[in-house]
Protein backbone atom coordinates (compact mmCIF):
# COMPACT_ATOMS: atom_id res chain seq x y z
CA UNK A 1 0.00 0.00 0.00
CA UNK A 2 2.87 2.47 0.73
CA UNK A 3 4.63 1.91 -2.24
CA UNK A 4 1.70 2.17 -4.19
CA UNK A 5 1.11 5.44 -2.53
CA UNK A 6 4.54 6.42 -3.82
CA UNK A 7 4.29 4.79 -7.52
CA UNK A 8 0.91 7.09 -7.26
CA UNK A 9 2.42 10.38 -6.61
CA UNK A 10 5.41 10.43 -8.40
CA UNK A 11 3.45 9.11 -12.34
CA UNK A 12 1.49 12.33 -10.81
CA UNK A 13 4.48 14.79 -10.63
CA UNK A 14 5.94 13.23 -14.42
CA UNK A 15 2.27 13.68 -15.91
CA UNK A 16 2.20 16.99 -15.15
CA UNK A 17 6.08 17.59 -15.96
CA UNK A 18 4.91 15.98 -19.31
CA UNK A 19 1.75 17.68 -20.03
CA UNK A 20 3.49 21.29 -19.07
CA UNK A 21 6.23 20.55 -21.50
CA UNK A 22 3.53 19.45 -24.16
CA UNK A 23 1.35 22.45 -23.59
CA UNK A 24 4.99 24.66 -23.47
CA UNK A 25 5.82 23.27 -27.18
CA UNK A 26 3.24 23.31 -28.90
CA UNK A 27 2.65 27.41 -27.94
CA UNK A 28 5.75 27.88 -28.91
CA UNK A 29 6.33 25.70 -31.72
CA UNK A 30 2.57 24.55 -32.97
CA UNK A 31 3.55 21.24 -32.17
CA UNK A 32 4.29 19.14 -28.69
CA UNK A 33 7.97 18.57 -28.17
CA UNK A 34 8.04 14.63 -27.67
CA UNK A 35 11.87 14.81 -27.20
CA UNK A 36 11.62 16.18 -23.53
CA UNK A 37 10.53 12.57 -22.22
CA UNK A 38 13.63 10.90 -21.78
CA UNK A 39 14.76 14.19 -19.70
CA UNK A 40 11.84 14.95 -17.59
CA UNK A 41 12.92 11.37 -16.48
CA UNK A 42 15.77 12.73 -15.85
CA UNK A 43 14.43 15.60 -13.92
CA UNK A 44 11.88 13.11 -12.03
CA UNK A 45 15.23 11.11 -10.70
CA UNK A 46 16.52 13.87 -9.40
CA UNK A 47 13.78 15.08 -7.74
CA UNK A 48 13.17 11.87 -6.28
CA UNK A 49 16.84 11.49 -4.49
CA UNK A 50 16.55 14.97 -3.05
CA UNK A 51 13.15 14.31 -1.78
CA UNK A 52 13.66 10.60 0.01
CA UNK A 53 17.26 11.97 1.22
CA UNK A 54 15.29 14.67 2.64
CA UNK A 55 13.02 13.03 4.00
CA UNK A 56 14.30 9.80 5.39
CA UNK A 57 17.76 10.99 6.22
CA UNK A 58 18.04 14.66 7.27
CA UNK A 59 14.71 15.32 8.01
CA UNK A 60 14.17 12.50 10.90
CA UNK A 61 18.01 13.07 12.20
CA UNK A 62 18.08 16.59 12.89
CA UNK A 63 14.53 18.49 12.30
CA UNK A 64 12.61 16.03 14.46
CA UNK A 65 15.08 15.64 17.12
CA UNK A 66 15.05 19.62 17.39
CA UNK A 67 18.58 19.93 15.76
CA UNK A 68 16.99 23.21 13.91
CA UNK A 69 20.00 25.02 13.58
CA UNK A 70 21.86 22.05 11.87
CA UNK A 71 19.20 21.15 10.03
CA UNK A 72 18.49 24.09 8.33
CA UNK A 73 22.55 24.39 7.79
CA UNK A 74 22.72 21.15 6.19
CA UNK A 75 19.56 21.50 4.45
CA UNK A 76 20.57 24.06 2.70
CA UNK A 77 23.86 23.03 2.10
CA UNK A 78 22.25 19.88 0.45
CA UNK A 79 19.85 21.81 -1.74
CA UNK A 80 22.85 24.06 -3.05
CA UNK A 81 25.17 21.26 -3.80
CA UNK A 82 22.25 19.25 -5.61
CA UNK A 83 21.28 22.52 -7.36
CA UNK A 84 24.85 23.09 -8.74
CA UNK A 85 25.18 18.97 -9.90
CA UNK A 86 22.18 19.41 -11.65
CA UNK A 87 23.03 22.93 -13.25
CA UNK A 88 26.55 21.52 -13.94
CA UNK A 89 25.13 18.37 -15.48
CA UNK A 90 22.37 20.15 -17.93
CA UNK A 91 25.64 22.36 -18.78
CA UNK A 92 27.45 19.62 -19.67
CA UNK A 93 24.86 17.68 -21.64
CA UNK A 94 23.90 20.93 -23.75
CA UNK A 95 27.11 21.45 -24.37
CA UNK A 96 27.13 25.01 -22.32
CA UNK A 97 30.33 27.30 -22.34
CA UNK A 98 30.73 29.89 -19.49
CA UNK A 99 28.83 33.21 -20.27
CA UNK A 100 31.32 36.25 -20.20
CA UNK A 101 28.37 39.15 -20.45
CA UNK A 102 27.21 40.93 -17.26
CA UNK A 103 23.96 39.24 -17.00
CA UNK A 104 25.42 36.00 -15.88
CA UNK A 105 25.42 36.44 -12.41
CA UNK A 106 21.45 37.72 -12.77
CA UNK A 107 20.86 34.40 -14.79
CA UNK A 108 22.52 32.53 -12.09
CA UNK A 109 20.60 33.66 -9.39
CA UNK A 110 16.82 33.90 -11.49
CA UNK A 111 18.20 30.20 -12.54
CA UNK A 112 18.07 29.40 -8.35
CA UNK A 113 15.19 30.90 -7.35
CA UNK A 114 13.33 29.16 -10.15
CA UNK A 115 14.91 25.76 -9.07
CA UNK A 116 13.67 26.23 -5.13
CA UNK A 117 9.90 27.45 -6.79
CA UNK A 118 10.06 25.03 -9.51
CA UNK A 119 12.38 22.19 -8.72
CA UNK A 120 13.30 19.24 -6.28
CA UNK A 121 12.74 21.51 -3.49
CA UNK A 122 9.55 22.50 -3.78
CA UNK A 123 8.41 18.73 -5.02
CA UNK A 124 9.74 17.71 -1.62
CA UNK A 125 8.01 20.31 0.09
CA UNK A 126 4.56 18.83 -1.15
CA UNK A 127 5.89 15.13 -0.23
CA UNK A 128 6.76 16.29 2.96
CA UNK A 129 3.37 17.76 3.50
CA UNK A 130 1.31 15.03 2.37
CA UNK A 131 3.49 12.72 4.06
CA UNK A 132 3.22 14.96 7.78
CA UNK A 133 -0.48 14.91 6.65
CA UNK A 134 -0.86 11.21 7.15
CA UNK A 135 1.38 11.17 10.21
CA UNK A 136 -0.97 13.17 11.74
CA UNK A 137 -3.80 11.14 11.26
CA UNK A 138 -2.17 8.15 12.14
CA UNK A 139 -1.46 9.33 15.43
CA UNK A 140 -4.92 11.05 15.67
CA UNK A 141 -6.16 7.24 15.23
CA UNK A 142 -4.11 5.83 17.40
CA UNK A 143 -4.62 8.42 20.27
CA UNK A 144 -8.15 7.98 19.84
CA UNK A 145 -7.76 4.38 19.81
CA UNK A 146 -5.57 4.81 23.33
CA UNK A 147 -8.45 7.21 24.81
CA UNK A 148 -11.25 5.06 24.25
CA UNK A 149 -8.79 1.95 25.73
CA UNK A 150 -8.01 3.70 28.62
CA UNK A 151 -12.02 4.54 28.99
CA UNK A 152 -13.03 1.31 28.58
CA UNK A 153 -10.18 0.05 31.53
CA UNK A 154 -11.09 3.38 33.83
CA UNK A 155 -14.53 1.86 33.32
CA UNK A 156 -13.95 -1.46 34.08
CA UNK A 157 -12.23 -0.59 37.60
CA UNK A 158 -15.01 2.47 38.13
CA UNK A 159 -17.39 -0.87 38.19
CA UNK A 160 -15.38 -3.10 40.23
CA UNK A 161 -15.10 -0.52 42.75
CA UNK A 162 -19.21 -0.11 43.04
CA UNK A 163 -19.16 -4.00 43.48
CA UNK A 164 -17.49 -3.97 47.24
CA UNK A 165 -19.38 -0.72 48.21
CA UNK A 166 -22.90 -2.48 47.38
CA UNK A 167 -21.89 -6.16 48.79
CA UNK A 168 -20.26 -4.94 51.51
CA UNK A 169 -23.81 -2.99 52.85
CA UNK A 170 -25.94 -5.59 51.63
CA UNK A 171 -23.46 -8.20 53.97
CA UNK A 172 -24.13 -5.92 56.85
CA UNK A 173 -28.14 -6.13 56.38
CA UNK A 174 -27.83 -9.84 56.48
CA UNK A 175 -25.50 -10.19 59.25
CA UNK A 176 -27.98 -7.78 61.34
CA UNK A 177 -30.28 -10.55 61.08
CA UNK A 178 -27.80 -14.00 61.30
CA UNK A 179 -29.13 -14.12 65.03
CA UNK A 180 -32.39 -12.51 66.09
CA UNK A 181 -34.06 -13.35 62.35
CA UNK A 182 -32.66 -16.50 61.06
CA UNK A 183 -35.60 -16.99 58.52
CA UNK A 184 -35.07 -13.19 57.50
CA UNK A 185 -31.46 -13.52 57.28
CA UNK A 186 -32.22 -17.12 54.87
CA UNK A 187 -34.50 -14.77 52.53
CA UNK A 188 -32.16 -12.22 52.26
CA UNK A 189 -29.22 -14.76 51.46
CA UNK A 190 -31.07 -16.29 48.94
CA UNK A 191 -32.06 -12.68 47.28
CA UNK A 192 -28.63 -11.73 47.92
CA UNK A 193 -26.94 -15.22 45.79
CA UNK A 194 -28.84 -14.39 42.83
CA UNK A 195 -27.61 -10.80 43.16
CA UNK A 196 -24.16 -12.26 42.61
CA UNK A 197 -24.72 -14.58 40.30
CA UNK A 198 -25.82 -11.38 38.05
CA UNK A 199 -23.11 -9.26 39.41
CA UNK A 200 -20.22 -12.39 38.51
CA UNK A 201 -21.72 -13.60 35.49
CA UNK A 202 -23.68 -10.92 33.36
CA UNK A 203 -21.60 -7.97 35.09
CA UNK A 204 -18.60 -8.70 32.95
CA UNK A 205 -20.01 -7.45 29.65
CA UNK A 206 -20.37 -3.80 28.71
CA UNK A 207 -23.55 -3.98 28.24
CA UNK A 208 -26.22 -5.76 30.12
CA UNK A 209 -30.34 -6.29 29.19
CA UNK A 210 -32.33 -3.71 30.69
CA UNK A 211 -34.60 -6.31 32.60
CA UNK A 212 -32.01 -7.90 34.05
CA UNK A 213 -31.28 -4.73 35.54
CA UNK A 214 -34.16 -3.77 37.01
CA UNK A 215 -34.20 -7.01 38.53
CA UNK A 216 -31.18 -6.74 40.42
CA UNK A 217 -32.90 -3.38 41.42
CA UNK A 218 -36.04 -4.99 42.55
CA UNK A 219 -34.62 -7.39 44.30
CA UNK A 220 -32.22 -4.87 46.11
CA UNK A 221 -35.32 -3.03 47.25
CA UNK A 222 -36.45 -6.17 48.54
CA UNK A 223 -33.49 -6.66 50.61
CA UNK A 224 -33.75 -3.39 52.45
CA UNK A 225 -37.83 -3.73 53.01
CA UNK A 226 -37.14 -6.54 54.85
CA UNK A 227 -34.42 -4.99 56.80
CA UNK A 228 -36.54 -1.67 57.58
CA UNK A 229 -40.20 -3.50 58.05
CA UNK A 230 -43.25 -1.16 58.49
CA UNK A 231 -41.16 2.14 58.91
CA UNK A 232 -40.01 2.54 55.63
CA UNK A 233 -42.59 3.14 52.77
CA UNK A 234 -41.12 2.35 48.89
CA UNK A 235 -43.00 3.51 45.80
CA UNK A 236 -41.93 2.09 42.65
CA UNK A 237 -43.03 2.91 39.30
CA UNK A 238 -42.00 1.62 36.06
CA UNK A 239 -43.25 2.46 32.83
CA UNK A 240 -42.36 1.63 28.81
CA UNK A 241 -41.09 -1.49 27.70
CA UNK A 242 -37.87 -3.00 28.33
CA UNK A 243 -37.75 -5.57 25.93
CA UNK A 244 -34.27 -5.77 24.05
CA UNK A 245 -32.57 -2.89 25.30
CA UNK A 246 -29.17 -2.66 26.54
CA UNK A 247 -27.48 -0.42 29.10
CA UNK A 248 -24.15 -0.49 30.86
CA UNK A 249 -24.20 -2.73 34.38
CA UNK A 250 -24.24 -1.32 37.91
CA UNK A 251 -25.27 2.02 36.81
CA UNK A 252 -28.94 2.50 38.45
CA UNK A 253 -28.00 0.31 41.71
CA UNK A 254 -25.56 3.45 43.66
CA UNK A 255 -28.55 5.53 43.26
CA UNK A 256 -30.84 3.47 45.02
CA UNK A 257 -28.37 2.72 47.63
CA UNK A 258 -27.89 6.33 48.11
CA UNK A 259 -31.77 6.63 49.11
CA UNK A 260 -31.72 4.06 51.73
CA UNK A 261 -28.19 5.54 52.99
CA UNK A 262 -29.40 9.03 53.21
CA UNK A 263 -33.25 8.43 53.84
CA UNK A 264 -34.37 5.69 55.64
CA UNK A 265 -30.93 4.39 57.46
CA UNK A 266 -31.40 8.08 59.47
CA UNK A 267 -34.96 8.01 60.05
CA UNK A 268 -36.92 6.66 63.16
CA UNK A 269 -40.00 6.26 61.49
CA UNK A 270 -42.07 7.15 58.77
CA UNK A 271 -39.45 7.16 55.84
CA UNK A 272 -40.03 6.75 52.23
CA UNK A 273 -38.45 6.04 49.12
CA UNK A 274 -40.07 7.04 45.22
CA UNK A 275 -38.11 5.60 42.24
CA UNK A 276 -40.08 6.84 39.08
CA UNK A 277 -38.36 4.39 36.18
CA UNK A 278 -39.58 5.72 32.72
CA UNK A 279 -38.13 3.67 29.32
CA UNK A 280 -38.55 4.68 26.04
CA UNK A 281 -36.59 3.95 22.78
CA UNK A 282 -33.76 5.40 23.10
CA UNK A 283 -33.36 6.89 27.19
CA UNK A 284 -34.03 5.48 30.63
CA UNK A 285 -34.72 8.17 32.70
CA UNK A 286 -34.92 7.10 36.48
CA UNK A 287 -35.89 9.40 39.34
CA UNK A 288 -35.34 8.66 42.76
CA UNK A 289 -36.50 10.59 45.69
CA UNK A 290 -36.19 10.18 49.72
CA UNK A 291 -37.22 11.91 52.87
CA UNK A 292 -34.65 12.43 55.49
CA UNK A 293 -34.13 14.24 58.90
CA UNK A 294 -34.05 18.12 58.33
CA UNK A 295 -30.61 19.35 58.76
CA UNK A 296 -28.60 22.43 56.27
CA UNK A 297 -27.36 20.81 53.40
CA UNK A 298 -23.68 20.69 52.46
CA UNK A 299 -21.57 19.97 49.00
CA UNK A 300 -20.65 16.81 50.64
CA UNK A 301 -23.67 15.16 50.31
CA UNK A 302 -23.72 15.16 46.68
CA UNK A 303 -20.65 13.37 46.16
CA UNK A 304 -20.31 10.36 48.25
CA UNK A 305 -18.25 7.40 47.31
CA UNK A 306 -20.56 5.68 45.36
CA UNK A 307 -22.68 9.09 43.62
CA UNK A 308 -18.83 9.94 42.54
CA UNK A 309 -17.71 6.33 41.46
CA UNK A 310 -21.19 6.15 39.09
CA UNK A 311 -20.44 9.70 38.01
CA UNK A 312 -17.43 9.03 36.47
CA UNK A 313 -19.05 6.02 34.54
CA UNK A 314 -21.56 8.09 33.54
CA UNK A 315 -18.89 10.68 31.76
CA UNK A 316 -16.96 7.94 30.54
CA UNK A 317 -19.58 5.66 28.71
CA UNK A 318 -21.79 8.19 27.71
CA UNK A 319 -19.88 11.68 26.99
CA UNK A 320 -22.62 14.24 26.64
CA UNK A 321 -25.00 11.98 26.14
CA UNK A 322 -26.43 11.62 29.22
CA UNK A 323 -28.06 14.17 32.30
CA UNK A 324 -27.41 13.48 35.42
CA UNK A 325 -29.13 16.26 38.70
CA UNK A 326 -28.91 15.84 42.16
CA UNK A 327 -30.72 17.96 44.72
CA UNK A 328 -30.49 17.60 48.41
CA UNK A 329 -32.49 20.09 50.14
CA UNK A 330 -32.76 20.30 54.35
CA UNK A 331 -35.48 17.63 54.30
CA UNK A 332 -35.54 15.59 51.18
CA UNK A 333 -32.59 14.20 48.34
CA UNK A 334 -33.84 13.23 45.03
CA UNK A 335 -31.85 12.32 41.96
CA UNK A 336 -32.45 12.23 38.38
CA UNK A 337 -30.63 10.80 35.78
CA UNK A 338 -31.32 9.72 32.34
CA UNK A 339 -29.46 7.43 30.27
CA UNK A 340 -28.88 6.20 26.49
CA UNK A 341 -29.62 2.86 25.84
CA UNK A 342 -29.36 0.61 22.54
CA UNK A 343 -31.10 -2.05 21.23
CA UNK A 344 -29.86 -5.41 21.47
CA UNK A 345 -29.19 -5.73 17.65
CA UNK A 346 -26.92 -3.32 17.94
CA UNK A 347 -24.52 -4.94 20.27
CA UNK A 348 -22.02 -6.75 18.94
Amino acid sequence: MRSLRHIAFWSARYLFLLSSAFITGFLLNNTPDYSLSLSLLSELRNEMVYTYVMAYVILPRFLLKKKYVAFFTIALLYMLLIQYLDDRLSHYMNHWTPANDSMAFLNRWASFWGYIGYGPPSVCAVFLAIRMLKLYNKKMEEKEILLRENANAESQLLKARVHPHFLFNTLNNIYSYAYDRPTDAARLAESFSSTMRYMIRDCEASLVSVEKELKMITDYIQLEKVRYGPRLTVITDIQGHADHKMIAPLLMIPFIENSFKHGASQMIDGSWIKMHIFIDNTMLQMEVSNNRPVRPTTQHEKGGIGLKTVRKRLELLYPGDHHLEIDATPGTYRTLVKIPLQTSAHVN
